[in-house]
């Protein structure tokens, strides 16, 4: 079961030193903390969308796609990931779901 990434610290250290994975309008960071914890993050960017609402609800829509595609139990235990969403328009639910699915393929 994934928890959502809260600690600073490791926020820091997965955009420092992570590995990075680029798909369509996503972007995966991902680093091997060695925890046995798989936590995960979901970023918007402030400046490609101005209004909270519209971040938020990306974010969910992200979120819940991580959570029902099993992203986390493809996820070896101890990684933690962040997802950025990098995309200039906002996706539907079932385009998102497509690309979180493309990012699998590639990690």
């Amino acid at each position: 079961m994934a928890q959502y990434l809260k600690n600073k610290n490791k926020i820091d250290l997965i955009f420092e030193k992570g590995s990075t994975i680029k798909g369509q309008g996503l972007l995966l960071k991902i680093y091997d903390f060695e925890d046995g914890l798989v936590e995960f993050g979901v970023s918007v960017s402030k400046k490609l969308y101005p209004s909270a609402v519209k971040r938020n609800l990306i974010k969910r829509r992200i979120r819940e796609q991580v959570k029902g595609l099993g992203f986390t139990d493809c996820v070896s235990k101890g990684f933690s990931f962040f997802i950025i969403y990098t995309s200039k328009e906002i996706l539907s639910s079932k385009e998102i779901k497509k690309r979180v699915e493309s990012l699998s393929q590639k990690f």
